[in-house]
């Protein structure tokens, strides 16, 4: 007769998962690619459908997001150093996503439906394979827990798991996006490092090589998850020369383990010598958005109300506390995930967009979750010895308070009152435990950005104006190198590309995290007879580049002056030593006047 193990996990196992297939399939939506998740995506429509394996050519991708309307800008594509376009991501979600893919593509030639890569059974049989891969998490994810703590625990932990945490989110109607993946195979390297050291079976390491590797190719940060199998057990310098025998004693089975790696990477490295000549190119090209390894967003990470992982997931303070208990209970086992936790948090919050999207709460912190909920599992086995009334009862209230207040936020997010971009102090505590919107609370919350970068500025009359720079050249004291006054005006002369650039560092600008200027001037021709115009050029500023860019055209007319006016609303400040800079890009080499330069700046009313 078949017999069920675990019976308690297995139940809270399979409500988890009733409930992840009622909900996800009854939410899919016709953008469920778009975004991030499109740029994962696109290797395999570009490659089976449009004859673009590639990216050589984006006009396909243009014209389907102009139809579909996807995605704000075109992110999802780079360029290498000639400018040709390449794929912004790498390649390891696309290889996950592929089997589905192809079950879509056969779905739509069965059933007539166009064969374009994103209709419905393209976007069906994606969400199935992300529910798969939820799935495969959730179980390897029990294997590990069942492993140290006792079935009724395991239970408990798998339902705080599922719906105490910004997993309902991230894990179900968010499940093509990268932390679903990551999660599963976190769980699977876990589970195979337990099996491997106890049995040493090639099996086990293969499964712990590809992890690893798929895990570099989905994030190329998540590269230190190698520390859990190589840090598992280690405990002192003897026990790490242990693990460094251990390795030699069973090298065949690690160069067959990195040679699958290798294996799995070559379709990546293949495309870098293709498009670059090179074996690793760097695609991200915003110098506005990158790792502040030196000023990490530590704080703003764990309490900010924008995205603070305390106040959307404050049940995760205990499985904080509970990484105490492991260390004294099983420091084999938190040496290995505390060293993954700590570097992975550090990186983490260190990202200039510590908020990470439209996303719910830290949403890739939940790749940690394997690890965080053993010492959570650790907490609950040592307040089982205790069998203190006052210590379970307070830990069981402050676990039902914190579900009730994870599964209400969320929900409000997903209505519309929680803003996932632009939730303030202010805002949040407007709408706490508030079940319907007021118009009125709009205000309090940060300021609207638009993705397109087309911004428009409608309030105004929300800002105080001040004068910020003004040079007419009347007094004829301006002096720059190549540039001549006459008659109260700056000629700039045909061999002079770049002129009139003047920088500001943004901590000397305002105090705000955001200032809207205007930008004015005159400008007349000096026998200008170019096919080309001249640019005006406003944007913030650091090393590694511009951000925030702007290059309106300027039409010049030699009979008469044109007055040009532009509204710039500064970007999300990566440091505030960056500056805010302005100038003009003489692009065809012709000569012009400009005069009456004007800088007013808008700062928000308090």
């Amino acid at each position: 007769m078949f017999r069920i193990k675990s019976i308690y996990s297995f139940g809270a196992l399979l409500v988890i998962l009733l409930s992840l297939f009622y909900y996800r399939f009854t939410h899919i939506i016709e953008k469920e690619l778009s975004w991030d998740v499109l740029g994962y995506y696109l290797p395999l429509p570009a490659s089976v459908i449009y004859d673009d394996p590639c990216m050589d050519d984006r006009t396909w991708i243009e014209e389907i997001n102009n139809e579909k309307d996807l995605t704000g800008t075109l992110y999802q594509i780079s360029s290498n150093d000639e400018g040709e376009s390449m794929y912004f991501f790498f390649f390891g979600m696309s290889m996950m996503y592929s089997l589905f893919f192809f079950l879509g593509h056969l779905s739509a030639w069965i059933f007539d439906i166009p064969m374009d890569g994103f209709s419905y059974p393209y976007i069906f049989w994606m969400v199935v394979g992300g529910v798969i891969f939820t799935t495969i998490g959730l179980i390897y994810f029990r294997k590990v827990l069942l492993h140290f703590f006792k079935d009724k625990n395991v239970a408990l932990l798998l339902l705080i798991f599922a719906f105490s945490t910004n997993t309902v989110q991230h894990l179900n109607i968010k499940n093509l996006e990268t932390v679903n993946v990551l999660f599963m195979w976190v769980s699977v390297i876990l589970w195979n490092t337990i099996q491997w050291h106890d049995s040493h079976k090639l099996k086990n390491l293969l499964l712990i090589g590809a992890g690893v590797m798929m895990m570099c190719l989905i994030k190329p940060s998540e590269v230190f998850v190698i520390f859990i199998p190589f840090l598992f057990g280690v405990t002192s310098k003897d026990k790490l020369k242990e693990k460094w025998q251990l390795i030699l004693q069973y090298r065949s089975q690690f160069l067959w383990t990195i040679g699958l790696a290798f294996l799995l990477f070559i379709p990546q490295l293949s495309y870098w010598l293709y498009k670059t000549g090179q074996v690793y190119y760097d695609t991200y090209k915003n110098p506005g958005v990158g790792l502040d390894i030196f000023s990490p967003h530590i704080i703003d990470a764990l309490i900010s109300y924008k995205k603070g992982w305390f106040i959307y997931t404050p049940v995760i303070l205990l499985n904080l506390i509970g990484l105490g208990v492991m260390f004294k209970r099983n420091k084999g086992l938190f040496m290995a995930g505390f060293s993954y936790f700590i570097v992975s948090f550090y990186i983490i919050t260190s990202w200039t967009e510590w908020w990470y999207g439209a996303g719910y709460s830290n949403r890739p912190l939940i790749v940690t979750y394997p690890i965080l909920f053993l010492g959570l599992g650790y907490l609950f086995q040592y307040l089982g010895e205790k069998r203190s009334v006052f210590l379970n009862g307070g830990v069981a209230i402050y676990v039902i308070l914190t579900t009730g207040l994870n599964l209400f936020q969320w929900w409000q997010m997903n209505v519309g009152i929680l803003d996932t971009y632009r939730t303030t102090k202010e805002y949040y505590w407007a709408t706490f435990l508030q079940t319907k919107m007021n118009p009125e609370w709009e205000k309090l919350k940060s300021i609207q950005r638009d993705f397109t970068g087309d911004m428009k500025f409608e309030t105004r009359q929300q800002y105080n104006e001040s004068p910020f720079f003004v040079l007419d050249f009347d007094q004829g004291e301006f002096q720059e190198e190549g540039i001549q006054l006459i008659d109260g005006k700056a000629l700039i002369p045909a061999q002079k590309e770049f002129a009139l650039t003047f920088a500001f560092p943004y901590e000397e600008i305002s105090e705000k995290d955001h200032v809207w200027f205007n930008l004015s001037f005159d400008i007349i021709g000096n026998n200008y007879d170019q096919d080309i115009s001249p640019c005006f050029i406003y944007t913030m500023s650091r090393k590694e580049g511009d951000y925030g860019y702007k290059g309106p055209e300027l039409m010049i007319s030699n009979d008469s002056v044109i007055h040009y006016s532009f509204d710039y609303l500064t970007p999300e400040i990566r440091d505030e030593s960056d500056n805010f800079r302005f100038f003009f890009w003489n692009r065809a080499k012709g000569s012009f006047y400009v005069d009456n330069i004007v800088v007013k700046k808008y700062e928000k009313k308090d």
